[in-house]
């Protein structure tokens, strides 16, 4: 067989891999949906707040309530990209977690490590929160580093947020609504791949 016709079966077989790949859903590549109902009484319910200054960083979520470019009925439903949906999502988790301190930046080497020396130690301790040889580190993707204690039950989470390493605790709270300004909003995400909802 000569070289002219070997390319040209190469060529095929590579745009048919390609085609079934994409056709599949095989390349990680995905959106999301974010569906945002207002809602006048909140009555007991619990809510958190997002300030002026952080919504500022989210263009994606001012898109949304706005309902620009979003389908809107009685709520807004507006798609992201896989990076708005990333960075809309890790703000979510962190807002659903209670703040305690900061820390300094010269940290974040010893993190990446998964070191915790004695000034890391002594900065957990001053500001009331011990840590002892018992616990361990877990780097996790998108700088954010989960301190673990020996019984594997997580006391912290530390994530970086504009050029600062802001410490939480792990544990989840529940809350019901999202009070922006002087609204209230139910927020809810859906991810999808190639038209399809996961």
């Amino acid at each position: 067989m000569d070289d002219k016709l070997k390319m040209k079966k190469l060529l095929i077989i590579s745009i048919l891999i390609i085609g079934i790949v994409s056709i599949s859903g095989c390349t990680g590549e995905y959106n999301a949906e974010i569906n945002i109902y207002e809602t006048e009484d909140i009555g007991n319910g619990t809510y958190f707040e997002i300030t002026d200054d952080e919504l500022k960083d989210y263009p994606e979520l001012i898109r949304s309530i706005s309902g620009e470019e979003c389908t809107k009925s009685n709520y807004s439903s507006c798609e992201l990209n896989s990076d708005e949906f990333e960075r809309l999502s890790d703000f979510f988790r962190m807002k659903h977690r209670e703040y305690l301190f900061s820390i300094d930046m010269k940290f974040e080497n010893n993190l990446n490590d998964n070191i915790i020396d004695t000034e890391l130690m002594n900065t957990f301790e001053s500001n009331g929160f011990p840590l002892s040889e018992k616990y361990y580190i877990i780097t996790s993707e998108r700088n954010s580093w989960w301190i673990e204690n020996k019984a594997n039950s997580s006391e912290y989470i530390i994530w970086e947020i504009n050029d600062e390493l802001k410490v939480y605790k792990s544990e989840y709270i529940e809350y019901e609504f999202t009070k922006i300004g002087e609204h209230y909003y139910n927020i809810d995400f859906a991810e999808f791949e190639y038209g399809r909802f996961w």
